[in-house]
């Protein structure tokens, strides 16, 4: 006969009952710390959950089609289709758009009536078909990179960046001329030396390079560091020179600059490897040149988002002339005006005025505006925006442009809209670029090219 087993009494299960109960308490403890830190600093699976909020939840009333562009559109502000505005249709100019259009990355030059002249379709892929020199080689969806930085040249060409993924010129049928494998990125301008200025990135490892920028470099500190550069392109996209913009505000002796957003830097962990997150480089023209007393031509205007700076560098000895922290708040785009003036694009706004999703708050204030200063003075003025008939919001990216007869043409990305604006203020053209009824396509750039600009007839293409 087998034995007889005894019933235990509640005092002899007791430890075994609180060994379960802790067990069970520390499992919901390291959970629920575990989640704090993970949406902290954004750990797995944080983004991934995201990502299947966004498809599952936010993306519910959407097609399968739609699902897939999402990363490209932003919620409708309810302010049209195409051309709503044109009080100069008789004028024969041209406006390159770049952004999302027809479910791809695309540039279209347009009419003052929103006809297309040319469209080019921008497939990362097809541009960057070898993987082991592709800047951006983990990508194999074309979607999943979007485009910034942009200019058309007299024979039509198309030369632009995919954001932090190479950069490439087409010509006028969208055959590549040649491609830079480099992570460029914002900004594309014709300098006036011949070639082109971008911006670049450089990811290094800290622990690697002790000696590279301490404080942000030391022995223990082993995650990568990204340091923006400025490129300069011939016209072949060849790189002739590659200059750290981290290098010259330390040689200049503003690395407190570096620092000034009170982030923390340990021995053993830099919390914000991106040091400044430049947006956009300009160049002063020499046509320009004696409107600015404390400058000279070829001098470069530079904007760091993260830091509301704007600064101005000699070209030659790379020592910062000037610089100035705000009123601007994570600005881009800054631009020489003919009288003297520096002029911002003026983003006023953080990042709490998107959602969880990455999508625009309908309800955030609508502030941007484009600032303009007297880099001698240091006075300041609205020239458009942060009045009633001319809200506008971009939290993040956004352009202007300089008009020869005094207007700005003004690119709100995150409303896919582009506005043109007389000297008085007055909007005279506005494009939104409308996906369906509730949602827009981003808009990155857009550029305005005056009749006689061009030496190409834009023949169809075979």
């Amino acid at each position: 006969m087998g034995k007889i087993r005894k019933k235990r009494t509640d005092f002899e299960e007791l430890p075994e009952r609180l060994f379960r109960v802790c067990l069970f308490l520390t499992i919901v403890f390291s959970s629920v710390l575990f989640g704090i830190f993970a949406q902290r600093k954004n750990w797995p699976p944080v983004p991934q959950l995201l990502s299947a909020y966004n498809v599952l939840v936010v993306d519910k009333s959407l097609t399968r089609e739609a699902r897939a562009y999402h990363k490209h559109l932003q919620p409708a502000r309810g302010q049209g289709k195409g051309v709503v505005i044109n009080t100069k249709p008789g004028r024969q100019d041209s406006i390159l758009l770049m952004g999302f259009f027809d479910g791809e990355n695309q540039a279209r030059l347009v009419n003052r009536n929103g006809g297309v002249i040319r469209k080019w379709s921008l497939n990362y892929i097809d541009h960057f078909p070898d993987i082991a020199t592709r800047p951006c080689a983990h990508f194999r969806n074309p979607l999943l990179t979007d485009v910034h930085g942009a200019l058309l040249t007299e024979k039509g060409e198309l030369v632009f960046s995919y954001e932090y993924c190479g950069a490439v010129k087409l010509d006028q049928c969208s055959r590549v001329l040649w491609t830079l494998n480099e992570k460029s990125h914002h900004s594309m301008v014709r300098s006036e030396n011949g070639g082109y200025l971008t911006l670049g990135r450089n990811e290094w490892i800290a622990s690697e390079v002790v000696d590279r920028f301490p404080p942000f470099s030391t022995p223990a500190t082993s995650e990568p560091i990204l340091e923006d550069v400025i490129l300069k392109l011939d016209e072949q996209g060849q790189v002739l020179e590659s200059i750290s913009i981290p290098g010259f505000i330390i040689d200049s002796g503003l690395s407190a600059l570096l620092t000034a957003n009170g982030r923390e830097i340990k021995p053993t962990r830099v919390i914000r490897s991106e040091l400044v997150h430049a947006n956009k480089i300009d160049e002063l023209p020499s046509e320009l040149a004696d409107k600015f007393p404390l400058f000279k031509a070829g001098d470069w205007v530079l904007s760091m988002r993260g830091l509301n700076l704007v600064m101005v560098v000699d070209a030659n000895t790379r020592k910062v002339k000037w610089h100035q922290t705000g009123p601007w708040v994570r600005q881009h785009d800054p631009e020489f005006r003919p009288d003297g003036k520096i002029s911002i694009f003026n983003n006023n706004a953080y990042l709490t005025s998107y959602t969880a999703t990455e999508k625009t708050r309908v309800d955030a204030p609508r502030d941007t505006n484009i600032i303009a200063i007297d880099p001698a003075s240091r006075e300041t003025e609205i020239v458009f925006g942060s009045k009633p008939g001319q809200e506008m919001l971009s939290v993040v990216r956004g352009q202007h442009e300089i008009l020869e007869n005094g207007g700005v043409l003004i690119t709100e990305f995150d409303a896919g809209r582009v506005l043109e604006v007389d000297r008085a203020g007055n909007v005279i053209w506005e494009y939104v670029n409308e996906y369906n009824a509730e949602f827009v396509g981003e808009i990155t750039n857009s550029k305005l090219y005056p009749s006689g600009y061009f030496e190409v007839d834009w023949k169809e293409c075979t």
